[in-house]
C-alpha cells in the first residue's frame, strides 16, 4: 500500500486526496492518504477531515526514512507559479520521494513518458508519445494530444484541450476550458485565463485570454 503525504492545503490539495481516496475505494487501488504537509495551521490541524502531519520544512526529516510513504506538491496558484515552484525546489527532497498519482480512469498512451510527482485526475487522456516532464497537475477531463512535448511544473485545470504536436515549457497556469492549437509552442510562466483558444505561439512571463487568446501587457503586474 502506497502512502501519499500532499503537500498543499484548499483546493486542489483536497481535490487529489479526495481523488486518491476514490480510486481506492471504486477501483481498488492500493494507495492510500496519510495526510497533507502545510504550514498554515490558521483553520485548526486538519481540512476537510485530512490532518496536517507537519510543516513542509519538517516533511521530509520526518516521512522520508518511510519506503511506502511518498509526496505530492500542490501548492500551486496561478499569480505566483516562480514562487510556488521554487519553495518546492527549496526543500530539497529526493526525487525518488515523489509519486506520480494517475487516477484509474485516466486514459494513458503506453508510449507516453512521464518523470515523476505529475497529478493526472479522473478522466485525463494522454495521448501517444507524449512526454511529460516532472511535477505537473493535470486536472479531470483534460486532454493533452499526441507528440507533444510538456516541461516542468505546469497546472492544467479542467476541461483543457492541448493539441497535437506541439511544446510547452514549465510553470504555466491553464485557465479553465483552455484550447491550444496543434503544432505551436509555449513559452515559461504564463497564465491562460478560462476559456481561453491559444492559436499561435506564446514565449515567456505572459497573461493572456480570449478567443483567439491575446495577450494583455497592463495585466503582467498580477504575476509574482
Amino acid at each position: 500500500m502506497e502512502k501519499i503525504i500532499i503537500i498543499g492545503g484548499r483546493g486542489t490539495a483536497i481535490v487529489i486526496a479526495d481523488q486518491i481516496c476514490d480510486a481506492r475505494k471504486r477501483f481498488n487501488a492500493s494507495i492510500e492518504v496519510l495526510g497533507l504537509a502545510l504550514d498554515d495551521l490558521s483553520g485548526g490541524d486538519s481540512i476537510s477531515g485530512y490532518q496536517i502531519l507537519c510543516g513542509i520544512k519538517d516533511l521530509y526529516q520526518k516521512y522520508g526514512i518511510y519506503d511506502d510513504v511518498k509526496f505530492l506538491y500542490s501548492l500551486y496558484r496561478p499569480d505566483c507559479m516562480d514562487e510556488r515552484t521554487k519553495i518546492l525546489y527549496d526543500l530539497n527532497i529526493p526525487f525518488e520521494k515523489f509519486t506520480n498519482f494517475i487516477h484509474p480512469s485516466v486514459m494513458l498512451a503506453k508510449s507516453a513518458i512521464l518523470g515523476v510527482g505529475n497529478v493526472f485526475l479522473a478522466n485525463v487522456v494522454v495521448n501517444c508519445n507524449a512526454v511529460i516532464g516532472n511535477f505537473n497537475t493535470v486536472n479531470s477531463g483534460t486532454l493533452l494530444g499526441h507528440d507533444i512535448k510538456i516541461g516542468d511544473n505546469n497546472y492544467f485545470a479542467g476541461q483543457v484541450c492541448v493539441g497535437s504536436g506541439l511544446e510547452i515549457g514549465d510553470k504555466n497556469f491553464f485557465g479553465l476550458n483552455t484550447s491550444i492549437r496543434n503544432g505551436i509552442s509555449i513559452g515559461n510562466s504564463n497564465i491562460v485565463g478560462m476559456s481561453s483558444n491559444i492559436t499561435k505561439s506564446v514565449t515567456d512571463h505572459k497573461v493572456l485570454y480570449g478567443n483567439p487568446a491575446v495577450i494583455k501587457p497592463q495585466l503582467n503586474h498580477i504575476m509574482r
